[in-house]
């Protein structure tokens, strides 16, 4: 169950509202490893131009060439060529059903034919690897949920259909319930790997068990081989429930429930859901629209007969319910300042902060100013050639205080999100360590002072090395924990000679 470690760290138990859950088997501690396990199996996005099918990175017509086998078009990389790859499954189904090779001549948009062959890779472990299938197939599809739906319906048509007709599957091979079962459970256990350009999909077994919450106790990372591990964010006592976010937390509740009962199926009550005020922060709080109140209203969000969020808008200080239609003009208004505001432009972020800062409209921890906020901490210093000694003296200032206050509110609304933590404490230790060289080039501070704010500075690049230390190095964030062992090298190697100095 976890391949870095013998001891196991949960266990598997089921009840009747959940369903089958982990719970810890014994004390975790906080960056311990929960869950290290490669992909029960994995497959292009259902919405894709066409891929390599043994690699999944985009193709085009120039950078491809046709499986000799099927005809379904791979990339020019030999090992991608070679027998017994995880290209087998719709390999094998093509010559075997169809009787006729596959031809791709359009490889500019999504192409249809590619929404299939996922779900074929898991009908082809049936009679390949029952063994596996079973696993698949106990995992949760909500089949009668989805049915009705929008997507439902398209993967009947476009999955189960083209399947019968394309690949020749026959009722008493695969049954269109048995397709669209296995739809549901893509639908509702993928995880999109950010590893290939685009993100492909993939199931694991026991990360589909993990339960759902807005405040989670664990993080995720892709490791380079598609492996996914699962860390625990927090200290996790014997007995309780494992969980992580199953959506953005960086949206406001009514946006993840929302996106949770259309994708999910079920309305989450965890408890940032269940607190109006998103656990003190205000994320999604509005200036009151009363002229003699000075406070601010909070959704307190039921279920409409669509079961989608219905939010009452009232206001903390004066009680008072608040007109939807007057709240909707409101936030339609913010979020078409907060579209138009160019999130590569520094200027652009910081008109935006101030206009919202200065007239109040909306809380101070927004999430649209803290969006913005997110983008400035990490934009200055990216936009030029000599990054962050470039900066001014106000903006590196402001980059720092940015950078903090994001930081800080991470620990309350979303301390799950490693990966957005790993970046900031390098943007923080890289800012506190600029800010020191100027200051000693220019004698404002002694060498007891400057190893004070190196000091600072060390232990935010050791957090930061924390966090990343396990991101794949082909994606950005492994890259900045690559950079990171080395800068904290040749940060010991320079307090070492203060301390000698001093």
């Amino acid at each position: 169950m976890n391949k870095n470690s013998a001891t196991i760290l949960f266990e598997i138990e089921e009840n009747e509202s959940l369903g089958r859950y982990l719970m810890a088997a014994r004390d975790i501690n906080q960056g311990d490893v929960v869950i290290n396990e490669a992909p029960v199996v994995k497959g292009p996005s259902q919405i894709t131009g066409p891929v390599c099918l043994t690699c999944l990175q985009k193709i085009t017509k120039s950078s491809s060439v046709e499986c000799k086998r099927c005809g379904w078009p791979l990339c020019k990389n030999d090992a991608c060529h070679e027998t017994g790859t995880d290209h087998e499954a719709e390999c094998n189904w093509t010559m075997e059903k169809r009787r006729q090779k596959v031809k791709i001549s359009q490889f500019i948009t999504p192409h249809r034919t590619y929404e299939c062959v996922s779900v074929i890779r898991c009908l082809y472990l049936k009679e390949n690897n029952p063994r596996v299938y079973k696993k698949l197939i106990e995992l949760e599809s909500h089949c009668e949920q989805r049915k009705g739906s929008e997507k439902y319906e398209s993967d009947k048509m476009i999955v189960a259909k083209f399947l019968n007709q394309f690949f020749k599957i026959s009722e008493d091979e695969f049954s269109q319930e048995e397709i669209l079962r296995i739809c549901g459970i893509i639908q509702i256990n993928g995880h999109e790997v950010p590893l290939t350009d685009p993100p492909y999909v993939a199931i694991y077994e026991f990360t589909s068990m993990l339960e759902h919450s807005c405040v989670p106790n664990c993080s995720k990372t892709f490791l380079n081989d598609g492996s996914l591990l699962i860390r625990a964010t927090r200290p996790i006592k014997r007995g309780e429930h494992i969980s992580i976010c199953y959506t953005d937390p960086l949206w406001s509740t009514i946006n993840r429930k929302e996106h949770l009962m259309l994708t999910k199926f079920f309305n989450c009550e965890c408890q940032r859901c269940a607190d109006p005020t998103e656990l003190g922060t205000h994320y999604s709080a509005l200036k009151c629209l009363k002229k003699t109140c000075d406070g601010y209203m909070t959704p307190h969000i039921t279920l409409n007969n669509n079961s989608l969020p219905d939010p009452q808008w009232k206001c903390a200080s004066c009680a008072e319910l608040q007109d939807k239609e007057k709240v909707n003009s409101v936030l339609i208004r913010v979020a078409h300042d907060y579209s138009m505001t160019d999130k590569k432009d520094t200027e652009s972020c910081k008109m935006f902060l101030d206009h919202y800062t200065k007239y109040k409209i909306i809380h101070e921890n927004h999430y649209f100013l803290f969006d913005v906020r997110l983008k400035l901490a990490q934009l200055y210093g990216q936009t030029t050639e000599n990054d962050i000694q470039s900066v001014s003296d106000e903006d590196l200032r402001h980059k720092i205080s940015l950078c903090e206050q994001i930081l800080n509110f991470a620990k309350i609304l979303f301390p799950a999100e490693w990966r957005i933590q790993g970046v900031l404490n390098f943007e923080l230790h890289a800012s506190v360590a600029e800010s020191a060289r100027r200051q000693m080039l220019s004698g404002e501070i002694d060498s007891e002072t400057l190893r004070n704010k190196l000091l600072k500075s060390k232990r935010w690049l050791e957090d930061s090395i924390f966090y990343l230390r396990y991101e794949p190095d082909i994606l950005p964030e492994g890259k900045m924990a690559k950079q990171a062992k080395k800068n904290l090298i040749d940060l010991e190697s320079l307090l070492l000679k203060i301390c000698l100095q001093l």
